[in-house]
């Protein structure tokens, strides 16, 4: 879990951040008004093809509070989103009972229950089929549809001797809100699934999240639902915001209110560490080529959007691959997803390394000679050899080792590189090194990460 606090006095934000680069990553942001309220919880993505909610949740981490505060969840279920899929573990808004944790979606659920007890409001944020309509007018419109809808569990619920008024509140809010919509079509209604009810049309919706909230801590919560049959994304985002900034007016959470501006995602440029080196600039749609065998790390994703951003290395680990060492042995493709957007790619070209293109450069009693892969270099005891370096225009010398097996540097640890020491070779007496086992040949081995690359060879006469 990492914290990251912009300040510690109001007004001030701080993100949590559960499961950090894994598919399932969940941030949670905290954000603190100048003066203290009521605490609004906004939960976004917790089904991960409704891009209307997670999208219009995204725009309110960056807001400055000057009274009450709010819990900003824009991706609930981030695996999902990557995915373009409802749940890949199941419904998760299906998911809030009072059974211990069984796996990474419950584990996601228990710190969102955790977050409902310090809230005053919740909001769940959702993309819903078609129009909802009280009765029916066609396939589109009718009860059973989702869309265009604020819903709640019941009209009134009453909790400790408080009542709520759910519909009322509901009704005030979609007031304000359906003056600012133009296209009758496009209007919300209020939509009172009867959870409690025993003769309820959705018996399931005891498990999900605004349930939860009404009654195990007694606060009104409420489902936003988008129509996932509008015209565009940007409406979507549109209508949540409009719902989203009525209640925090209704419950005087007073910011800075977020543009509801949709800017299309794009990938700009990665940065690429190969063989832990200094990471590189790639740009999008670049090839990027390697040898095999290479260990990569994309460290950096640069874009317009700095959240909901994953990176998946084709064939290789998982859904989030951002920050991870990997060792490449075949072509593939760094995909990088905005959300379940792909938004960038770099072409991975892998090619086996030519091993008869390795250039020995030695000095025998200071004179230089160049020799090549699988050559033999003819000495005498009397002779003293200095290995100068190893060349390879596939690959950087500095990722080689070069060992003379047989010769031990005057150092106090033998790592086994052996560039750049003079070697007398009368002291190459170790025969059980030598290839003939009489002490007269001996290798010079290129290695890298414990894989021989190449030889050389020394004839002693």
């Amino acid at each position: 879990m990492t914290v990251q606090a912009i300040s510690g006095e109001r007004p001030y934000q701080e993100c949590v951040t559960y499961f950090e680069n894994t598919p399932n990553q969940l941030d949670v942001y905290r954000l603190y008004g100048r003066v203290d309220g009521n605490t609004i919880f906004i939960l976004g993505g917790i089904q991960g093809d409704e891009p209307g909610g997670f999208l219009s949740a995204d725009l309110y981490p960056n807001l400055v509070l000057d009274r009450g505060n709010l819990i900003v969840i824009p991706r609930a279920n981030f695996h999902s989103i990557i995915k373009n899929d409802r749940g890949v573990n199941g419904d998760m808004n299906r998911r809030f009972d009072d059974n211990p944790p069984a796996d990474i979606d419950d584990k996601i659920v228990g710190i969102i229950q955790e977050l409902m007890a310090e809230s005053n409001l919740f909001l769940n944020l959702h993309d819903g089929w078609g129009f909802f309509r009280e009765t029916f007018v066609d396939e589109n419109h009718n009860p059973q549809r989702f869309g265009q809808s604020l819903i709640a569990d019941t009209d009134i619920y009453i909790t400790n001797g408080d009542t709520l008024y759910l519909e009322q509140i509901a009704e005030k809010i979609l007031c304000q809100v359906n003056n600012r919509i133009n296209n009758p079509e496009h209007l919300l209604h209020f939509m009172n699934t009867r959870t409690l009810a025993s003769d309820t049309r959705f018996p399931e919706m005891k498990k999900s999240a605004t349930y939860f909230a009404l009654t195990h801590f007694g606060i009104p919560a409420f489902g936003i639902e988008s129509s996932k049959n509008l015209e565009s994304l940007e409406l979507k985002i549109r209508y949540h915001n409009y719902v989203i900034n009525e209640f925090m007016k209704l419950y005087n959470v007073e910011p800075e209110h977020p543009a509801i501006i949709y800017e299309p995602p794009k990938m700009i440029y990665l940065l690429v560490s190969i063989n832990d080196n200094i990471p590189m600039v790639i740009d999008n749609q670049n090839t990027l080529k390697m040898i095999r065998g290479d260990k990569i790390k994309v460290t950096h994703i640069e874009s317009n959007y700095s959240r909901g951003l994953s990176c998946d290395i084709l064939g290789i680990g998982d859904e989030q691959d951002y920050q991870k060492s990997f060792i490449i042995d075949k072509p593939t493709r760094i995909i990088i997803r905005k959300d379940n957007r792909i938004v960038g790619e770099v072409i991975l070209d892998v090619s086996p390394l030519d091993n008869h293109l390795f250039t020995y450069i030695v000095e025998v009693n200071g004179k230089k000679q160049a020799l090549l892969d699988g050559q033999t270099l003819q000495l005498k005891r009397s002779d003293q050899l200095k290995i100068l370096n190893v060349l390879h225009d596939q690959i950087d010398t500095k990722q080689l080792k070069v060992n003379l097996k047989g010769y031990v540097p005057p150092n106090e640890y033998n790592t086994g590189e052996d560039r750049n020491y003079i070697i007398d070779i009368n002291s190459l007496r170790w025969k059980k090194y030598s290839l003939d086992g009489a002490g007269n040949v001996y290798p010079i081995v290129v290695m890298k990460d414990q894989q021989e690359l190449s030889r050389l060879f020394l004839s002693i006469e």
